[in-house]
Order: C-alpha cells, then structure tokens, then sequence
C-alpha cells in the first residue's frame, strides 16, 4: 500500500474522513428538522441556508467549551471512552463501499460484514465504559441499559444480517451489494423490517432510547460530560447512525449501485445512489423515533427475547427456503 496522493485523497478526503464525517453532519440536520416538523417547530434555520450549518456550528461551541472532569471518576476511562467509540465508529466506515470501491485498497475482504458487526458491539461497550466510569448514579443506569439492550439486540441484528448474507452466498459486504439485481428488500421485505426496529434499539432511538430518557436519569451515561468528550460522544452518535443506515443500504437495497453510467464520474454517480439510500433509511428511522413512545425496560427486554428473536430466526429459515426456491427455479 503505498502513500500516493489518490490514496490519501481517498482516505482523507472523499469518499474517506471529511466526506463521511459530512455526512454523518446532515443525517444530524435532517434528524433535526424532520423532529422539529412532526412536533410543530421550526427546528435549524439561522446558521447557513435552512440551518444546514447548525450541526457543525454545535460541534465548534462544544470543542470550545470547558472540559469538566467530576471527582471521583474513573479519569483514564473517563476521558479516552468517548474517543475511542468515535475512531471505532469512524474506523467501520472505512470499511463500507460508498462510491462501490474499497476506500482502503486491501481493507475489505471476505467476511467483512462480520468484522463490521463486531466492531459496532466494541463500540457500544466503551459507549457503556463512558457511562460507567463517570461515577454517577445516573450514568450507571443509563449505562446499564446499554449493556441490557447490548445482549438482546445484537442476537437478533447479527441473525438478519445473515439473511442477505445467505442469498448472496458471501459474508463481504461488497459481494452482497452487487449479487443483488433484485434489491433483497424486494426479496424479502420481512427481514428489512425487523432488521429496521433492531437498528432502532441498536441506535438508542425510540421507542428504545431508554439508556438516555431524560425523564428518568437526565442524559445517562452523558450526564456528566461537557465539553470536547461531549462533542465525540455526540459524533459518536451521529456516525453510528449513519453507519446503521450504510449497512441497511448495503445489505438491502443494492449499496452504491443504481443506474448504469458508462462513461465519467461513475464514482460520483455510485456515491449520489448510495446517499441517496443513506438519507431515504434517515428518514425512515427518525419517522419511527417521532410517530413512537417510549418502552419501559422491562417492555424492551420482553420485545427483544420474546418478538424479535424468534422473528430473526423464521427470518432467517424464510430466506433459506427462498434461496432453495430460486435454485430450484
């Protein structure tokens, strides 16, 4: 892997760091606006056209606010926990085809998709550190709650995963995107829709956003943080999203691939389709957010255990059979 300048371009600039972090920017407004519409607000408006620019306006007052360590904290913890979740998440996203071509020459291989998987649960477990090495009664709970939908919701996110994995005979998430000249959502829209409500709880939104209900325990596990860790554990947040939305674009709807384009910017015109998916699946999750009260804990561990996993496994019988049905056919 050598360092020229179209692989620092692309690890840096587009389709890499400042593209994704862009992103991952206006699933943030767009999350903003389309709450505020639903709630009868207003929402962003003042910085930039429409109030695109609030996003990162936020991020600049928080990186320049003072940085708070409580007493008693776990301080190395405390202070490394917000980072590491982002780099995580940033890291995993290096990984997804946007423009149809691996970002990192080499970084994609068979079995990509499991690699993707496991490093959204390493992620969660420091977003979990980060709550409990604040020493806060509430960041405990809410960090706790982290952990509880932890356990339950990835069982049933790994199983769905494998289901476009099974039709496309290939655990990369490349493969899985071009074996798909009918969208898998078409296939088998059943395990695009459980896979959605998992994705919900995976992200914290509602009606799973209990590790952070505020009427309960404030901000869970971000109670305590202020400043620049407050910022990273928002674009944690910000990138996790964008990174559920990347995956359901990949696994279900044909990632960066739409219309032929012969000649030219074919990288940007697979980028176009492929964010274009990104924001339609935004969309799509902050509508269920708004429309949806919240679960009480008990009601979100009972879902998962008793309706979402035992739906992730007929899921997954139901693509077997449709597999041997194309064979067959």
């Amino acid at each position: 892997m050598s360092l020229s300048f179209d692989f620092i371009f692309r690890l840096l600039i587009f389709p890499g760091f400042i593209f994704i972090f862009t992103l991952s920017m206006l699933c943030d407004w767009m999350e903003r606006k389309i709450k505020a519409r639903m709630q009868n607000r207003m929402g962003p408006t003042y910085t930039g056209p429409i109030g695109i620019l609030q996003p990162m306006a936020d991020l600049i007052k928080l990186l320049a606010k003072e940085d708070i360590v409580p007493y008693g904290t776990k301080s190395l913890l405390y202070k490394a926990a917000p980072l590491i979740s982002f780099s995580i998440f940033m890291l995993t996203l290096l990984i997804i085809p946007i423009d149809g071509a691996e970002i990192i020459p080499g970084f994609s291989f068979e079995g990509d998709l499991v690699l993707v998987l496991a490093m959204m649960v390493i992620a969660n477990f420091f977003l979990f550190f980060a709550g409990w090495a604040s020493s806060n009664p509430l960041s405990t709970i809410g960090s706790a709650r982290i952990l509880t939908q932890l356990i339950g919701y990835d069982i049933p996110m790994f199983i769905l995963a494998l289901t476009p994995a099974f039709l496309a005979r290939s655990l990369s998430i490349s493969a899985i995107a071009n074996a798909q000249k009918i969208p898998f959502i078409l296939l088998m829209p059943w395990s695009f829709i459980i896979f959605v409500i998992t994705l919900q709880a995976e992200l914290e939104k509602d009606p799973f956003d209990i590790p952070h209900a505020e009427t309960e325990i404030v901000a869970g596990y971000e109670t305590e943080y202020t400043g620049r860790r407050l910022a990273f554990l928002k674009m944690s947040k910000d990138l996790q999203m964008l990174l559920g939305a990347a995956l359901i674009t990949e696994l279900f709807l044909g990632g960066a691939n739409g219309p032929v384009i012969t000649v030219g910017f074919s990288s940007l015109w697979k980028t176009l389709w492929f964010t274009l998916k990104v924001l339609l699946i935004v969309v799509l999750m902050v509508y269920l957010t708004c429309v949806f009260a919240r679960l009480r804990i008990d009601q979100v561990v009972v879902f998962n255990w008793k309706t979402l996993l035992p739906l992730s496994l007929i899921s997954l019988v139901a693509s077997v059979i449709l597999k041997l049905f194309m064979v067959g056919g």
